[in-house]
């Protein structure tokens, strides 16, 4: 009997095995790296600065000593709820089109405190909304926020975000078109105004909302931050859950993922 057990977790190991590889050799879209205003992977595992692996060179300052900690690809950055979080320098943000995305696993059944997930006001936000699972993207387009609606318009979120998720948020000028994703699917749309997106030369913050007091720091654990100055099209949005934006985006051997890829399989997650 002993025996048997040992073959059927050796048997289910080398198939999710097997599988993650096969995610890792399929055919997935590669994301032009020149569309990135920033990407930090939070792979940096220790020290007070996570690098941005971009070509920007926006290299994120680690503020109140968040903790290191097991992400979805490497390692991720844990957030307090109380005084730590990561500021990204001042540069322009992207003005025609946006894509703005996050993995990230609250420590609380419902966000603990709003706007905190990528904030670059007054631009955009990736805006949890405090004590439930909702999260909202506005964006100032001619204006804050969402032309011509309101912050809230459009938010949604998955029933538990207790576990990993990839928040996604886009916006084309051009076509006025909004979307929000949980985990490279689409939960919500909008068309909007089709007004560029209001210029803002100020810094991110990420797990920290710089509003209405100063106090809006999320208890969070956050892994993958990316920016990009296009809105990326789903299947672009999938190579970045399945195989992390090291593939989808660096061009790193998918081989390197597969272990992280087995990992989350592994988790139910």
């Amino acid at each position: 009997m002993r025996t048997h057990r040992f073959t059927c977790r050796t048997t289910v190991w080398l198939f999710s095995a097997a599988f993650a590889l096969t995610l890792a050799d399929a055919s997935f879209a590669v994301i032009d790296p020149e569309t990135a205003v920033g990407i930090w992977l939070f792979d940096d595992g220790a020290g007070g600065t996570a690098v941005d692996s971009s070509a920007m060179g926006l290299d994120a300052d680690l503020e109140n000593d968040p903790a290191w900690v097991d992400g979805v690809f490497g390692t991720a950055l844990e957030f307090d709820g109380a005084s730590s979080f990561a500021r990204v320098p001042d540069h322009n943000s992207p003005t025609e089109a946006l894509t703005v995305s996050v993995w990230a696993k609250s420590l609380t059944p419902g966000w603990n405190q709003p706007g905190f997930l990528v904030e670059k006001r007054n631009a955009y936000i990736l805006h949890p909304n405090a004590g439930g699972t909702n999260v909202a993207f506005p964006i100032c387009n001619g204006g804050c926020w969402n032309q011509p609606g309101g912050w809230a318009d459009g938010a949604a979120g998955p029933d538990d975000i207790t576990v990993w998720h990839m928040y996604t948020g886009t916006y084309d000028s051009a076509t006025g078109e909004w979307k929000l994703y949980v985990d490279a699917e689409v939960i919500s749309e909008l068309e909007l105004t089709k007004n560029p997106i209001d210029p803002d030369p100020g810094p991110i913050n990420i797990g920290f909302d710089d509003c209405c007091g100063g106090a809006r720091f999320g208890a969070v654990t956050v892994d993958e931050v990316a920016i990009f100055n296009v809105a990326l099209p789903q299947e672009d949005l999938a190579t970045m859950f399945e195989l992390g934006i090291g593939q989808g985006v660096l061009a790193v051997d998918p081989r390197e993922k597969a272990v992280s890829t087995w990992g989350r399989i592994k988790r139910g997650q």
